[in-house]
């Protein structure tokens, strides 16, 4: 019984690699599934040693996963819709969040709130003392902009 050409494992790992794309995410595994099979493909025409097709299968991996990933992405992932930061910004003020002064507040500096369970930067117009009840009015990142209640 003769042994089996390398070329066939080469196939069998790229098929591997690409169906393992399908259940991971990251989009990583597709390019090494190209090179496993760019490596069967030569591996079946041409009489190399292992050394060098599993040189050739690293090069061939990096080189589609650098030249090809971000144009493939584009190409087909755009449709992903992408947050703009003023949406994810106004967390605090579209549910009408109220907190609690932790650090006072001096304009222009800033002070410190409890407010959600966490501890917020925060700006006011006019300064608040520790203990008193505010109502965020703005927010930008993670500092927001309070009033007095």
């Amino acid at each position: 019984m003769g042994s089996i050409h390398p070329a066939l494992y080469w196939l069998i790992i790229g098929v591997m690699l690409f169906l393992l794309e399908l259940a991971l995410p990251g989009f990583i595994l597709f390019f090494f599934a190209l090179g496993a099979l760019t490596t069967s493909l030569i591996a079946y025409f041409f009489p190399v040693g292992v050394a060098w097709q599993l040189g050739l299968f690293m090069a061939a991996s990096l080189v589609t996963l650098f030249s090809l990933r971000e144009v493939i992405q584009k190409r087909f992932f755009t449709d992903v819709p992408e947050h703009k930061e003023n949406d994810m910004d106004q967390v605090l003020v579209a549910s009408g969040e109220r907190g609690v002064v932790s650090t006072a507040i001096v304009p222009p500096g800033e002070g410190r709130i409890k407010c959600s369970g966490s501890s917020w930067r925060a700006t006011a117009d006019e300064k608040i003392e520790e203990g008193e009840i505010v109502a965020v009015v703005r927010q930008k990142g993670l500092v927001v902009h309070v009033e007095r209640v």
